[in-house]
């Protein structure tokens, strides 16, 4: 095979689809959240006069996937004596998400609160924390009322989790 039909041959290689995508992913840039990229990766193939090969690779898509998280682990205060008329926040903790993309450094936390349980509204999140925290204080509420809370966590493409691990607020000096 001539120079001139090993390029025909490689031109006639490079307009053919290639049904199977390698995934990388590009230090230092963040995509918008719809947008995809290709790169095409020109391979030659110097084998008995092997034609050349094109592959196509994603570089980066679209983030559909939930961060994987266990939930609130525990709402503590401590208010001592008598309760009544008083007002206390609680300290909510748990262990951090993990996600395939954005760190968990990155991760934001939603907390919904409730005065009954189950009563969760999970359509806009009472409090919202700073990326990567895995403790929040609430303001202060009615220490002789009831008070439960759900933690979900969020990554950077916004996808939430939706674990329904709720606990109650507990005062730990009465």
């Amino acid at each position: 095979m001539n120079e001139t039909q090993r390029s025909r041959a490689l031109e006639a290689t490079a307009r053919r689809p290639i049904p199977r995508y390698r995934q990388f992913m590009v230090s230092g840039r963040r995509p918008a959240r719809s947008t995809r990229y290709f790169v095409g990766i020109v391979a030659l193939l110097a084998l008995s006069g092997g034609l050349a090969s094109v592959a196509l690779a994603r570089v980066a898509g679209p983030d559909r996937t939930p961060p994987s998280f266990a939930g609130l682990e525990s709402a503590t205060t401590c208010v001592p004596g008598p309760v009544a008329g008083q007002s206390t926040s609680y300290v909510l903790r748990w262990s951090p998400a993990t996600d395939d993309v954005t760190p968990s450094s990155k991760i934001a936390y939603d907390v919904y609160q409730a005065t009954t349980s189950g009563g969760e509204d999970f359509s806009t999140a009472t409090y919202v924390t700073r990326r990567g925290a895995t403790t929040f204080t609430t303001p202060p509420l009615p220490a002789d009322e009831l008070v439960y809370f759900v933690v979900r966590a969020r990554d950077r493409a916004g996808n939430r989790e939706a674990n329904k691990v709720e606990r109650q607020g507990v005062n730990l000096c009465v």
